[in-house]
């Protein structure tokens, strides 16, 4: 069986996470999503990527504990052999969630059932979440198995619901249901109904916004992480004037708002 898959609808690229054997996210998935995450993102006619489930009820449920165990005897074995590892930070799992952070196309997540874990963490690196309406959970809860987020869950959650609720969230593996996850920031809408075709339906005013926009916009809000106003503020007059000086599509855009008579056009 196939367990992850992609398709284009409209302009947005859709990548489905189906692991029947339980809703874990694997290894080999990790390779497979790269794969079509990186065909995606080199399709000038795709302007959105939308990640979510293709399983009823889970997203993705998390990363597969048996195979942190594997890591963890291999991680060992190197330690008793003297063999400097290299940093986890490098590994696939992390390259992939980085990928995603660092998309310069808008990325929505979908979240269409349980989402623990990695599949938090996948969650997180997106620019946007998406939460259909349920009692499934929503969190960081590896402390619950003794160990913590290993693919950016510390980082990004902190700098999404603030480094005090992160620190609460993660020491006490807590989860959320999709309306208390509305409630704590995690998740930017709760959808009534077919999650994906909300996420469709909000990537579709994507589709005729200038992409080198979309870019900086991403660009300049992540600038601001970790910097000072000023050097955030610097950043962002670089964008924009580097974007106004260069892109075509944007000086045609507010030309005709002005032709237009100050209307904007709905997109």
């Amino acid at each position: 069986m196939t367990v992850v898959t992609s398709e284009i609808r409209g302009g947005a690229g859709v990548i489905f996470f189906a692991n029947a054997d339980g809703g874990f996210l694997t290894s080999e998935m990790v390779d497979m999503a790269i794969e079509k995450f990186d065909a995606l993102r080199a399709d000038e006619n795709v302007r959105s990527i939308i990640f979510t489930g293709a399983l009823d009820e889970i997203f993705i449920r998390h990363f597969s504990v048996e195979e942190i165990i594997a890591m963890s005897s291999a991680l060992r074995d190197n330690n008793k052999a003297g063999v400097t590892p290299e940093r986890f930070a490098l590994s696939p799992l992390r390259a992939f969630w980085e990928k995603v952070d660092n998309c310069p196309k808008p990325t929505i997540a979908a979240i269409n059932g349980v989402c623990g874990g990695g599949g938090c963490e996948l969650a997180l690196a997106c620019d946007i979440r998406l939460a259909a309406k349920g009692t499934y959970t929503i969190g960081q809860m590896e402390i619950l198995v003794g160990i913590l987020p290993g693919a950016g869950g510390t980082v990004r959650l902190s700098r999404l619901v603030g480094p005090g609720k992160a620190m609460e969230f993660i020491l006490r593996g807590k989860t959320f249901y999709p309306d208390e996850a509305l409630e704590v920031g995690l998740v930017n809408q709760v959808v009534e109904g077919d999650v994906l075709e909300a996420a469709l339906a909000m990537a579709g005013e994507f589709d005729d916004k200038p992409p080198r926009a979309l870019a900086a916009i991403k660009q300049a809000v992540k600038a601001s992480w970790g910097n000072s106003t000023m050097e955030g503020v610097l950043e962002e007059g670089d964008l924009f004037a580097d974007l106004i000086a260069t892109d075509d599509q944007a000086v045609k855009m507010m030309e005709d708002y002005v032709t237009d008579g100050h209307v904007f056009k709905k997109i």
